[in-house]
């Protein structure tokens, strides 16, 4: 088969990035890189010209498709696999209409609640209680860092107004869960789901509450606090009990939201032991170091493996 590689390059239409959020975009660039290297296909980077990328696209069996956006906007991640699937091309992303529900924040917690997934509830305004305010549409921890938790009013109102002007984008506010922080990584193959074991992000003593999230510093900001008081253990250190737990809430809502390709799920358990979805990742990172490679490298799986599993299960005519 003739496979593409495929990713976006836009971070010249993202002048609100950081400088430690930009190496994010970075990473992606390498991830397709490696890629295009370990499976002998070819290198297509989606710039300004999206429908000539489109067009060019054609030209292939299938596509390893890592458009985390494009034109600068994460939440048309949807419309480039939209724009696949109306060209006719093969491509291991998730369906169009799940990446649109899960790419707005707000909007597939509103399909969590409905179906009775736990999720944690928004905020309409009342007094007390501790919350969390994140962009909606955004992924990689941007946005996110411990000036994020607040508890009053007025705080409320004050970051999400910095969300909104900074990011470009509605706020989102979510009740915020003080506990353990665990993932779930899962990609579908012609046989079915693939449960991969789940990680934990472990969080040091000294660190504050409000700063026990895995926003953009512990992702990206090499050295600094938040990231030298976050590790990742995958696979995490819980009982068969919990991790069918985990694993029977994920699949839940991987058949509600018709998932596919492969996706990561970031869950917290509550101190009093409830688990709650607090993000759904179609499409994550998969780069070097990254979680769901852990949680591969957990599970004796092949990152080529893996890439082989995502082209047969989305190459058209299989048998």
């Amino acid at each position: 088969m003739k496979i593409a590689v495929a990713y976006n390059d836009d971070l010249h239409l993202k002048p609100h990035l950081n400088e430690t959020e930009k190496l994010g975009e970075a990473e992606v660039i390498d991830t397709a890189r490696e890629i295009a290297e370990l499976i002998d296909a070819q290198l297509v980077a989606v710039k300004d010209d999206v429908a000539a990328s489109l067009l060019e696209l054609r030209a292939y069996d299938i596509v390893v498709n890592l458009c985390e956006g494009v034109l600068g906007h994460p939440n048309w991640e949807k419309n480039f696999a939209l724009g696949q699937d109306m060209l006719g091309i093969a491509h291991t992303s998730c369906e169009p209409i799940a990446l649109g529900i899960c790419t707005d924040k707000k909007l597939v917690k509103r399909v969590l609640l409905a179906s009775g997934i736990p999720t944690p509830r928004f905020w309409h305004g009342e007094e007390g209680g501790i919350w969390i305010v994140k962009p909606s549409r955004e992924d990689a921890g941007i946005g996110i860092e411990g000036a994020s938790v607040v508890s009053s009013t007025s705080e409320i109102e004050a970051r999400a107004r910095y969300v909104e002007e900074t990011y470009r984008q509605p706020a989102l506010v979510e009740e915020f869960i003080d506990g353990r922080e665990l993932n779930q990584s899962i990609y579908f193959s012609t046989n079915g789901p693939v449960v991969l074991p789940p990680g934990e992000i472990v969080f040091d003593d000294d660190l504050a509450s409000n700063e026990r999230v895995v926003g953009w510093k512990a992702k990206w900001a090499s050295g600094s606090r938040e990231d030298r008081g976050t590790r990742n253990r995958t696979p995490a250190v819980i009982d068969d009990t919990l991790r069918r737990e985990i694993a029977d809430v994920c699949l839940r809502a991987a058949s509600v939201l018709s998932l596919r390709g492969y996706v990561r799920f970031d869950l917290r358990q509550s101190r009093e032991g409830k688990l709650w979805i607090v993000d759904i990742n179609p499409n994550p990172d998969i780069g070097r170091g990254s979680g769901f490679r852990k949680a591969l490298d957990a599970a004796g799986i092949a990152f080529a493996d893996f890439l082989k599993a995502l082209i047969m299960a989305a190459a058209p005519n299989r048998p």
